[in-house]
Parts: structure tokens; sequence; C-alpha cells
């Protein structure tokens, strides 16, 4: 399920960007606490009830992407990506840093995808991605200040 989902990918980021993950609370609080305010109680129910700490989340079922970038992401911030299915070995090309990953079925990949240009080779199969990333918009709506790039070795102490 999405929500099991939501918490693995927040638990991964929390070690590998926890000033990423801090915003992204952040912005889910202040979003709520907007929603409140407007009496917008749908958009409090579905808050309430949305586990990860990205506020966006993409559900993509066999369709291959050409090599992109993606613009609506903060630069500094990581998207997570993760496999479903079954289906023969699958590369996934981070073509501008030259780097391939082999990208099994529950795997999961992190990287600033707003910065590397990347694409999967999918030949055949029954497969899904969840791609969870923090859409800049909605984190400049309820003014969450941007953080940082992640750095080695800044991780929990």
């Amino acid at each position: 399920s999405l929500q099991r989902s939501g918490i693995l990918v927040s638990a991964a980021l929390r070690v590998m960007h926890p000033d990423l993950y801090w915003a992204g609370i952040i912005t889910q609080v202040r979003l709520g606490e907007w929603a409140t305010r407007y009496q917008l109680h749908d958009m409090c129910y579905h808050l309430k009830h949305w586990t990860s700490v990205f506020n966006m989340v993409e559900v993509v079922c066999n369709h291959r992407s050409p090599p992109h970038r993606d613009p609506k992401c903060r630069p500094e911030a990581f998207d997570i990506m993760t496999t479903a299915g079954i289906y023969h070995p699958v590369i996934m090309d981070f073509i501008n840093i030259g780097i391939k990953f082999l990208y099994d079925s529950g795997s999961m990949l992190a990287s600033s995808c707003h910065l590397v240009r990347h694409h999967m080779h999918v030949e055949e199969g029954s497969w899904i991605v969840t791609a969870w990333y923090m859409q800049d918009s909605i984190h400049n709506f309820v003014g969450t200040p941007r953080t940082d790039y992640a750095k080695y070795g800044n991780g929990m102490q």
C-alpha cells in the first residue's frame, strides 16, 4: 500500500537528508493549519492520513520514460523512487553523472532528479515505480525555508 511505502521512504529520507525530512514535516503541518483555517475538511482528512514527508507521489505502471530531469522539484531535494513487480533486470541510468544501477523489484533509489538526468530501460514485464518528491510550489506556498544540499557525513549522530 502507499501508506507503508510513505512511511518507508520517509524513514529513508530521515537518514539520507535530515534537513529535508524536517522541511517536509514543517510543510505538512503548515498545510494542515492552512486547510483548518479555511475549513477545507476533505483536505484536512487526507493530510491526517498522508504518511509521507513527501508532498507528491507519482505511480508509473508499465511505462517507459525518455531521459529527463524533474524541473518542478527543488535542486537540493531528493526524489526517492521504488519498484515493485515481475520483470527482467532493469537498469536505471543517471546519464549526466555516468552511473547505472541494477534496479530490481523492491529497490529504492534517491537522487536530485532536478539535477540528474535519468531514465529506466525496461524490456518486458509488469512493474510499478513510485516516485516520491517534494514540489517546490507547495513549500513556497506555506513558507517553508529551503534546505541546504545533503552533505556526506552530516547524518544522525
